[in-house]
């Protein structure tokens, strides 16, 4: 079996204003054979500066390949910024190009840090990647960005740039990324951006308002483009909230017909004696021609002649396919019990119309008077049912009348 030297690998580690205190070179696993190697020195430079260097060399003798690597680690730490630099060249064969990798790494001492490298001698031209990362505070603003870019020549080619950033009650959001494939790597004509906002206040008056934001759009799914409006706004009385969802080629515009509308408000007037509220919901899709609103309102009145009444509204496409409402009020007097009540309910398929009355003349009687009318899909005229029930000790007495103006159904 022959053995080969290979070449040399060489670390150099430079520390400005740093003593140097401990260096170690963790075990190296190859095929072979290896011999490390490690000098130290220290020395002042020009400006009397100390400087620590290390060099450690490592021979490597491997059976069956041919590799040739180089490497260098700097690190410079100034009054504004530390830098580190790193550089690697590798090379498979004597013949061959190398392969070079360097890497250059800027962290201020402030909010800013930024990367750059580069890849030599890998694709038909040089690869390269960057990245800049930054953080501000100024004036109660607190912002972070980013900005990136890559390119593998042949393959792909991009930039991004991203903020984020909160200012009192606003939060924003923002990220945009131009990009292009196989021979538009360095191009970049294809091109997507988000962006996002929120905004939530409370005001002296217990009224609390949020208000957030949407947008996404790419050049090349422009049906799945779309902006997202959502309000809410809640008081001690009145709470409603919105959401506009408009989508595809025209998401922007304002006379878009893609668009979704979803509403809901409920309104609470109670006091001490009144029990009233009012719901609404709405649904709108243009492109649908869909208009869909749901309408319920609540009222009860708790003292002496109480009263409540409920009322129910449908809306479809400007149609009324439902509407209902129930009433009843208490009529009672002194030494007389007497409550009355109403439904009504209309559809297009049935109209129905109900009026109620329930008396207690005296202590153990009772007398009940319904009437009902409907129409359309059942037509009855003023069909009336008359109750009447006394209870005194052992005598008991009962009777019930159904008829209509020109026939009698039941009589007992």
């Amino acid at each position: 079996m022959v053995r080969r030297r290979l070449g040399d690998f060489v670390v150099l580690w430079r520390i400005l204003n740093q003593p140097l205190t401990f260096f170690q070179v963790s075990s190296l696993n190859v095929v072979g054979t290896s011999a490390v190697k490690c000098l130290a020195s220290s020395k002042p430079n020009s400006a009397g500066i100390k400087v620590n260097n290390v060099v450690v060399t490592i021979n490597v003798y491997i059976t069956w390949y041919i590799w040739f690597p180089q490497g260098l680690i700097d690190s410079q730490t100034l009054l504004s910024e530390q830098r580190l630099r790193y550089h690697l060249e590798a090379k498979v064969g004597a013949e061959s190009l190398p392969m070079i990798l360097s890497a250059n790494v800027t962290r201020g001492l402030g909010r800013k840090t930024s990367l750059s490298a580069t890849l030599k001698n890998v694709f038909r031209e040089a690869a390269s990647f960057s990245v800049v990362l930054e953080r501000r505070l100024d004036d109660g603003r607190r912002q972070y960005s980013v900005e990136a870019e890559l390119l593998l020549p042949g393959v792909v080619g991009s930039r991004i740039l991203g903020l984020i950033e909160q200012k009192g009650p606003l939060w924003s959001s923002a990220l945009r990324l131009k990009y292009g494939l196989r021979e538009d790597s360095r191009h970049l004509r294809q091109e997507c951006h988000t962006s996002q906002s929120l905004r939530s206040e409370r005001e002296p008056n217990q009224t609390y308002r949020m208000r957030a934001e949407h947008e996404f759009y790419c050049s090349t799914t422009a049906h799945i483009n779309h902006k997202v409006q959502l309000r809410h706004e809640e008081s001690p009385s009145h709470t409603k909230s919105s959401v506009d969802v408009s989508y595809g080629k025209h998401w922007d515009e304002i006379n878009n017909k893609h668009r979704l509308l979803l509403s809901q408000s409920f309104r609470n007037q109670s006091r001490h004696n009144l029990t009233s509220y009012a719901l609404e919901f709405s649904l709108q899709v243009p492109d649908k021609r869909l208009n869909y609103k749901t309408q319920l309102m609540h009222s009860h009145l708790r003292q002496r002649g109480a009263e409540s009444s409920t009322h129910l509204k449908v809306n479809y496409n400007d149609q009324m396919p439902l509407v209902a409402g129930l009433h009843w009020k208490d009529t009672s007097k002194a030494m007389f019990r007497n409550w009355e009540g109403m439904f009504n309910m209309d559809t297009p398929w049935l109209y129905m119309h109900t009026t109620h009355k329930l008396s207690q003349p005296q202590r153990h009687t009772y007398q009940l008077t319904s009437e009902l009318t409907a129409r359309k899909w059942l037509t009855v005229r003023s069909l009336v049912l008359e109750g009447y029930y006394r209870d005194r000790s052992k005598d008991r007495e009962a009777r019930l009348h159904l008829y209509a103006p020109a026939v009698t159904y039941l009589k007992v």
